[in-house]
């Protein structure tokens, strides 16, 4: 079973067509004259791809074709009739030997060589032929397939055939891939516009009379001339005549196998790019002034690049004179009218900033205007609580002490801010007083690295904060009451908490009192005033076991 199976597989591939086929119609085909007139006829047919062929370079096939016919180390053992071509494509060129076949591929051998006597296929039998589809296309009987080769630029492939047992060549074909750059022919600007018309309208016949070719000489020194073409080495144009075309010396199938980049100063002003107008010529339009440098290659040679300077002349208001000057004077005018807009927007700036600041200061007095009437209705309750309860020392005591507390008050009415030391004096004045109304204790804590008598702090900021807390907090638990006040340093912030061991609030009821609704209007109106120096007010214990309430003052010790 198993060499049945190998049997049918032996057959499946001897039955299987050898994939030599390429698409005959896109190239074009050299042999040595009379090798097709009949099918016995011995010769190699060369297939290049014909979009990128020979035709792009005038007399190349024949200039190599001399050559290699005046090498003796080429002719030695060659017949003198071989094939010898030239491509510019990197497609590989294909052999096809006429007059082999089947019947008599045995009598024959080939092989491949570089034109630095590389072999690329040793002396070898022919083992491929062309197939049906190629055989149709061609209109020729079925021949020997040799291979498709292709050669590095400045190189070329030689393919020999001789009859086996013999030294004799009998055909030879030669394909050579030449370096390529486009070649520029003529410069036509834009006042020359006619004699560009007159050469595009007969191309084949066209012969530039002796007045053309000498005509750059009236604008251009000996020295500024190229001597084999006498054109100029830099074309200078005036900023009008900024037209050019650039007329190829080429037979170019495609436009688009050309490709020019435009440099401008320097720096790529237009990238690469496929030709835009027509096959022969490049043509570059409204050019501004500037130094430019034309580049132009062929697609299939892609490092090979011609390249022509030239420049377009600056005019006169766009010289760089002109525009110092002009710029120095607009700068001038400019820079006035700027001066008058800055000053006139600062003054409205400064003029709104005061307003602004008056406001504030007036709204800020507001608030202050009403936490004293405010502290003076919890004193006066305290006061009628102590005279309820018959505590006439009490009471007289408290008036004595509540006294000086608005003597200071009053000393402190016209300041927005006093120093911490008489603050702390103010609020231990005011502890001092409910307490010999509720009972309760107190403590004041301040950081060792805050200086009480040089930091100063909005006056009465923290005695609603105060008031909340023995009125909210600990006034219910009289001698197991607790009030903390602690003033600490964070780095450049000041860290105020105002701490009691009551039942606790909620910071969002309106049953806090009227005190610290008041207080938190004028943080945010102080923050607002002051600018880099924020309070943030924070309600962080809230809870039954006690109320903390904290104010950072940030940035407080700069």
């Amino acid at each position: 079973m198993k060499k049945i199976s190998l049997l049918l597989l032996l057959l499946i591939a001897l039955a299987k067509p050898v994939k030599s086929q390429f698409n005959y119609a896109m190239y074009s085909q050299s042999y040595p004259t009379g090798t097709t007139d009949k099918p016995a006829n011995l010769g190699i047919i060369t297939a290049v791809y014909e979009t990128n062929n020979s035709f792009w370079i005038m007399n190349s096939n024949e200039t190599l074709f001399a050559s290699l016919s005046h090498s003796p180390a080429f002719q030695k053992e060659r017949p003198l009739n071989f094939t010898a071509i030239s491509t510019f494509d990197t497609a590989k060129a294909q052999f096809l030997l006429h007059g082999v076949n089947k019947t008599n591929a045995r009598a024959y051998e080939f092989r491949v060589t570089d034109g630095n006597g590389k072999v690329m296929e040793p002396w070898s039998a022919i083992a491929k032929f062309t197939d049906d589809m190629l055989t149709s296309v061609s209109g020729m009987p079925q021949m020997a397939y040799l291979g498709g080769y292709r050669g590095d630029f400045g190189n070329k492939v030689i393919v020999d055939v001789r009859k086996k047992g013999s030294d004799k060549i009998v055909a030879t074909s030669v394909v050579a891939w030449p370096a390529i750059k486009p070649v520029i022919g003529e410069i036509y600007t834009a006042n020359e516009f006619d004699l560009f018309f007159k050469r595009l309208s007969r191309p084949w016949s066209y012969r530039a009379t002796d007045e053309e070719i000498k005509r750059w000489k009236k604008h251009y020194t000996a020295d500024q001339l190229d001597p084999q073409t006498l054109r100029p080495k830099k074309l200078i144009l005036e900023p009008t005549d900024n037209n050019l075309i650039f007329y190829l010396l080429a037979d170019i199938y495609d436009r688009k196998q050309v490709e020019y980049q435009l440099e401008k100063n320097g720096e790529v002003f237009s990238g690469w790019k496929e030709n835009d107008f027509d096959n022969q010529f490049v043509w570059l339009k409204n050019l501004t002034p500037g130094q430019y440098l034309l580049k132009i290659r062929y697609n299939v040679q892609r490092q090979n690049i011609t390249s022509y300077p030239f420049e377009v002349k600056t005019p006169w208001y766009q010289s760089t004179l002109f525009k110092v000057v002009a710029g120095i004077l607009i700068c001038a005018f400019l820079g006035a009218i700027i001066l008058i807009i800055v000053n006139i927007r600062q003054k409205q700036r400064a003029e709104r900033e005061l307003v602004k600041k008056t406001k504030l200061q007036l709204e800020l007095k507001s608030i202050y205007a009403q936490l004293n009437p405010h502290f003076i209705f919890n004193a006066l309750s305290s006061i009628q609580g102590l005279i309820n309860k018959q505590d006439i020392k009490g009471a007289n005591n408290y008036l004595s002490d509540f006294a000086k507390l608005m003597r200071e008050s009053l000393n402190n009415s016209n300041k927005d801010q006093t120093s911490l030391d008489k603050e702390i004096i103010a609020l231990q004045t005011y502890l001092k007083l409910e307490q010999l109304r509720f009972g309760f204790n107190y403590q004041v804590n301040v950081d060792a690295g805050i200086n009480a008598f040089e930091t100063e702090i909005p006056s009465l900021l923290l005695q609603p904060l105060i008031e909340n807390a023995v009125k909210h907090g600990v006034s219910p638990l009289q001698e197991k009451g607790l009030v903390s006040i602690s003033f600490a340093r964070q780095a450049n912030d000041m860290i105020v908490s105002v701490a009691d061991n009551g039942s606790g609030f909620f910071a969002n009821t309106n049953s806090n009192g009227f005190g610290l609704k008041l207080t938190q209007d004028r943080i945010k109106l102080l923050n607002e005033y002051s600018r880099g120096q924020a309070i943030s007010f924070e309600v962080k214990g809230n809870s039954p076991s006690g109320t903390i309430i904290e104010l950072k003052f940030k940035n407080w010790f700069l």
